[in-house]
């Protein structure tokens, strides 16, 4: 096996893993899913498009010829240089979601809070007010350069525009919930990076 189809498949399953791991640290903490701030269908279809690339990212690591299965290629192969800077878009993506997992801890939500929280301002949260989302542009990118489809790349900017929009409602909750302690907050730290 290759190095970087190696490296490929280590970071694409940190992600994962983590995610599944945290899942099952809120699972054992009684988790209950918060108020979506959009549209239910809506919010619930953008963490499946989620899921989706996820998926595809760890599949696309593992077989080198699972991206010539997904319609709308712009590409016949994926060349080492674009495999490498794949790497470097995981790389960054775990970045910021490996610290943001483990800040927010069970504090973690599918959704607005429906019960008391606590605003997260340290860690990861001095450098980005939404570092798990911005972890999304980054594995995003990562998917694209090792599936370049451009049905997929369709679909993750819809993902990309549908969040913006959790965020904005989201940030409008955070405003009202922790008040004059968040506009600061806000100010002091950028949306994403």
């Amino acid at each position: 096996m290759q190095l970087i189809q190696l490296g490929l498949i280590i970071l694409s399953l940190i992600p994962t893993i983590a995610t599944l791991l945290l899942g099952y640290q809120i699972m054992r903490a009684g988790f209950s899913f918060g108020k979506p701030p959009i549209n239910k269908a809506l919010f619930y279809l953008t963490k499946a498009i989620l899921s989706v690339t996820f998926a595809f990212l760890v599949l696309a690591s593992f077989f080198r010829e699972f991206f010539s299965h997904i319609p709308g290629l712009i590409q016949n192969e994926v060349p080492d240089v674009q495999k490498l800077m794949c790497m470097i878009f995981l790389f960054a993506g775990i970045i910021l979601l490996l610290p943001a997992y483990y800040t927010m801890g069970i504090f973690t939500r599918v959704g607005l809070p429906t019960s008391e929280h606590v605003l997260q301002t340290e860690g990861v949260y001095r450098v980005s007010r939404n570092p798990m989302y911005t972890s999304f542009f980054f594995f995003f990118a990562a998917c694209f350069l090792l599936i370049p489809s451009l049905i997929l790349a369709a679909l993750m900017l819809f993902n990309l525009i549908i969040h913006h929009l959790i965020i904005k409602k989201e940030e409008s909750y955070l405003e009202s919930a922790f008040g004059e302690v968040y506009l600061q907050y806000k100010k002091s730290v950028a949306r994403y990076l």
